[in-house]
């Protein structure tokens, strides 16, 4: 397995300049690299397409992203996009785009689709055809011809079959290398929410999807997965293709406006953070059912924040009445909820692919208590030897709890260690580094790509001769 190890950040900035000069580009404009995914701001996505464009323009590429629409619910954003505009922007990429997929598109993506899979393919399939569907205007294809583009980084299955078709149009026929972060198996979560088939009405069958999203991934030349678990299940079905695991880091900008934001009028002592999600509904209704009995006593203030407050009262309005004071509802912005938190919990349930909240707590050095769902997809060998433990049992839970607000510098450290051992911005860059060596092999005649990776390994190599007061 291509654990994490040590990684770019700290290191002497790399200068899109230095790489034209070592490639002899008379032209001077910088290498780019064409970054695709959903239209998802401000969600665990996000947050790792974040990481990404960081690394990317750390190494010295001129970043693109593109938003990929692949479901009916992105058309009536599409008719007023300024809100997901503005949380998309917030990802930092040199230029920005969101495709197009308005009625008239889906209603022809649907038919192209039902064609060419004869009304037979998998709900994985349509949302693919879907994405392939929409379109980016001819003002933003003729910015993307002029660049010096030297590969692309897709986001989720979902959005390979639009880029597969931009680099068509972009390229004619090149083989430009196409490294593919998958997020999450894609195939377990269609199963796991029942979703119907829109060919045959009915959900279906895991082995259905697998193969349709196995089929697709072959089109990738290089794989990242984000945990343990989808590293294991695809490197074993697709044994001949270079995967590589890269667990997902927190922005270290969001680290420090945390760390330096005022210091709370208020303190919170228990936090929890949520999206609308079933898995978070799931887990709200647990933690109140089986671990509040246990330290209501302790009149502990808790707050949870986010949309997942609004999907408990509308799926269990009696809860929500009972403990209403608790609920925050959706924020503009989390650094003050983080500030002023003791204890960041997880009572997770359920869940699949890795938790991005929580890394994030543990990147924030905030005492950390979760279940065994709440580390999903991590090494839990390696969190155990931090100091990391899960609670599934109520009990253990609410004593973990206790303990993490009795010894909170002690709690406060273990989060630290495990986070700057295992998914550090310094740990995650070396996967990327091996994974962009790997897409460079994949076609030999680059040597511009070539160049870009022999120097990021230089720097990795001399990151980790450093001594750690010499690391930031």
């Amino acid at each position: 397995m291509n654990e994490p190890g040590t990684a770019l950040s700290g290191m002497e900035r790399v200068s899109s300049a230095s790489f034209e000069r070592e490639a002899e580009n008379p032209s001077g404009q910088p290498p780019a690299v064409i970054i695709v995914g959903p239209p998802w701001p401000r969600s665990g996505t996000a947050r790792v397409i974040q990481n990404q464009i960081h690394y990317y323009r750390e190494l010295g590429f001129f970043t693109v992203f593109i938003a990929v629409p692949f479901a009916w619910y992105f058309i009536p954003a599409a008719q007023d996009p300024r809100e997901m505009l503005e949380g998309l922007n917030e990802l930092g990429a040199d230029q920005m785009f969101m495709a197009t997929l308005d009625q008239k598109m889906y209603t022809a993506a649907k038919y192209k689709a039902s064609v060419r899979h004869a009304f037979l393919g998998t709900a994985l399939d349509w949302r693919v055809a879907l994405a392939k569907g929409a379109r980016l205007n001819d003002e933003h294809l003729h910015f993307l011809q002029s660049l010096r583009a030297v590969f692309f980084h897709v986001n989720h299955v979902y959005t390979l079959g639009f880029a597969v078709d931009l680099r068509r149009r972009l390229f004619d026929g090149l083989p430009v290398p196409i490294i593919l972060e998958s997020h999450d198996v894609q195939s377990q979560l269609l199963q796991e929410k029942g979703e119907r088939n829109p060919w045959t009405r009915r959900p279906d069958r895991f082995g259905r999807l697998i193969k349709s999203e196995v089929a697709l991934l072959e089109k990738a030349n290089v794989l990242i997965h984000l945990s343990v678990d989808d590293f294991k299940l695809l490197q074993a079905l697709m044994p001949s293709k270079p995967h590589y695991l890269a667990f997902p880091t927190i922005d270290e900008n969001f680290i420090s406006s945390v760390n330096a934001a005022a210091p709370p009028a208020e303190s919170i002592d228990l936090l929890f953070v949520g999206q609308s999600h079933f898995a978070n509904l799931a887990a709200t209704k647990w933690f109140f059912d089986q671990v509040w009995p246990l330290i209501s006593d302790r009149r502990y203030n808790l707050k949870i924040v986010g949309p997942i407050g609004s999907m408990v009262q509308r799926e269990l309005p009696q809860l929500h009445d009972t403990f209403r004071s608790c609920f925050v509802g959706e924020v503009p912005d989390l650094i003050p909820y983080y500030r002023a938190a003791r204890c960041v919990i997880a009572p997770m349930v359920s869940g699949s692919g890795i938790s991005i909240k929580t890394i994030e707590a543990l990147a924030l050095g905030k005492p950390f208590v979760g279940t065994s769902k709440a580390f999903r997809g991590m090494p839990m060998d390696r969190l155990k030897r931090a100091g990391i433990q899960a609670h599934d049992e109520p009990q253990a839970f609410a004593d973990a709890v206790v303990r993490a607000l009795y010894a909170e510098r002690e709690a406060r450290a273990i989060s630290l260690v495990a986070y700057n051992d295992i998914f550090s911005v310094r740990a995650s860059s070396v996967s990327r580094t091996e994974a962009l060596r790997a897409a460079t092999a994949s076609r030999q005649p680059m040597p511009l790509l070539h160049r870009l990776t022999d120097r990021a390994k230089r720097f990795v190599e001399g990151y980790k001769s450093l001594p750690r007061s010499g690391r930031s």
